[in-house]
């Protein structure tokens, strides 16, 4: 491994295809990509996994891909891993906590870590409820004093504002365990791919005035809004690139391969872009050749689109009906799009001309986030907005521990190395290392 060098690897389930990059830290703090790529999915839909060996092979193809670009394999790397689920949700809560009993006491940084901990495992013990991450809103100190760090403070009572994103937790756990059976008890952060998409996209500035931000996948497009630098709503439209690929498919009476191809091809949703040039696909029985016209094409792609964008604005009703006190200025960041949908031609100008409102397209690359050297093509590609979007969380926390394993001789606990790549490729290939 090249000295003063760490690496990271981030991985994002989606229905259609699985994403992912290698990227490197140096001494210096510069991060650049190492390798990328991508592979069809396979055992997963927008309801689930419903075959967890079919997804593993294709979890194989990727990483053997990525592997296959480094100049070593021998590398250590923590694993970021992003995917969806239908149920995601915002929790808001108002929490109390006693930091002395008696005289107000220092308050110092791992005492709000253990306190968020705390939080999480007490409060939040519900059920199937599982908290994928936390936002202070802010820390109120005694009953009087507004801060937003109360490191170094003293107080004897500390109250807290907390915004939660959260979900039933049943995929979570079963996308645990399959990388734990591929991957051993390894380090790796799992995150949901709308958040992740989110962040890698977004400027601080909309996410504080606010801003809603659609991640256009093959079977969903995912809503999450920000208002104050805080996720406020999340909501799930059942409408992506697929039910547009499926209405090619049956106006044009071919398969479904063939109408994806031709929308990736030649597909625009701005009617105005195309004229009456006639491009040639293959009919169902995949020898009679057909051809259709841009423009009829284009119709039918709009039609679509032009229906996601008017279950957007109904999104947006409700969205300002939930939350009174922004309809006022309302999302002044307008709506940003991404997810691999979002390399669709003409989307923005649809989407302007049905909201009536800023629409752009977001990539890692329209943020203001932290530069990834060697990595244009992808920062660029909104196809991977979520899995360089994972890698933020490594740059909030710096490098992640391995789980603690416990010794039962000598009651002591010890921490695990972190894997090799090579170990990493040797546990998936020969199913794992005997504890």
């Amino acid at each position: 491994m090249s000295k003063g060098k760490n690496y990271n690897v981030s991985i994002d389930v989606g229905t259609s295809s699985l994403k992912g990059v290698i990227t490197s830290l140096d001494a210096t703090g510069r991060q650049f990509l190492e390798a990328y790529g991508s592979v069809k999915s396979a055992g997963i839909e927008k309801s689930g996994i419903n075959d967890a060996v079919a997804l593993k092979g294709a979890l194989r193809k990727l990483v053997d891909g990525l592997i296959d670009q480094m100049p070593k394999k021998d590398i250590i790397a923590d694993f970021y891993v992003s995917f969806s689920e239908m149920n995601y949700s915002v929790l808001s809560e108002n929490v109390e906590e006693i930091i002395s009993d008696g005289e107000p006491a220092v308050i110092k940084e791992e005492t709000i870590k253990d306190l968020l901990e705390n939080i999480e495992q007490e409060k939040f013990t519900r059920g199937n409820i599982k908290i994928h991450k936390s936002y202070i809103r802010k820390y109120i100190l005694d009953d009087e004093k507004i801060v937003f760090n109360p490191v170094e403070m003293k107080a004897s009572k500390i109250n807290l504002e907390i915004v939660y994103i959260s979900s039933e937790g049943r995929s979570s756990e079963i996308f645990k365990r399959i990388f734990e059976e591929l991957y051993g008890s390894g380090v790796f952060n799992i995150r949901p791919s709308l958040v992740s998409a989110a962040e890698s996209v977004l400027t601080d500035k909309e996410r504080q005035h606010g801003v809603m931000c659609v991640t256009l996948g093959h079977s969903v497009s995912e809503i999450i809004c920000y208002k104050e630098n805080l996720p406020v709503y999340i909501s799930q439209i059942p409408l992506g690139i697929k039910n547009i690929i499926k209405d090619v498919s049956k106006v044009l009476e071919t398969s479904f391969d063939e109408a994806e191809k031709l929308l990736v091809t030649y597909g625009d949703t701005n009617i105005n872009n195309s004229g009456e040039e006639r491009v040639e696909y293959f009919a169902l029985d995949g020898r009679t050749r057909k051809s259709v016209s841009m423009r009829k094409l284009s119709r039918v792609v709009y039609a679509r689109v032009r229906e996601l964008f008017n279950k957007i604005r109904r999104e947006l009703g409700i969205f300002y009906t939930e939350n009174k006190n922004i309809t006022e200025d309302k999302l002044p960041g307008g709506i940003v799009i991404t997810g691999g949908g979002a390399k669709l031609r003409g989307l923005t100008d649809t989407g302007v001309e049905t909201l009536r409102m800023p629409v752009r397209v977001g990539t890692y690359e329209t943020s203001f986030n932290p530069r990834i050297e060697n990595s244009d093509d992808v920062s660029n590609d909104p196809m991977f907005s979520a899995c360089l979007g994972n890698l933020l969380e490594s740059t909030e926390k710096g490098v992640l521990e391995e789980a603690p394993l416990s010794n039962e001789e000598d009651g002591k606990v010890k921490e695990k190395e972190k894997k090799g790549f090579g170990d990493i490729i040797k546990s998936i290939f020969f199913g794992g290392e005997e504890e």
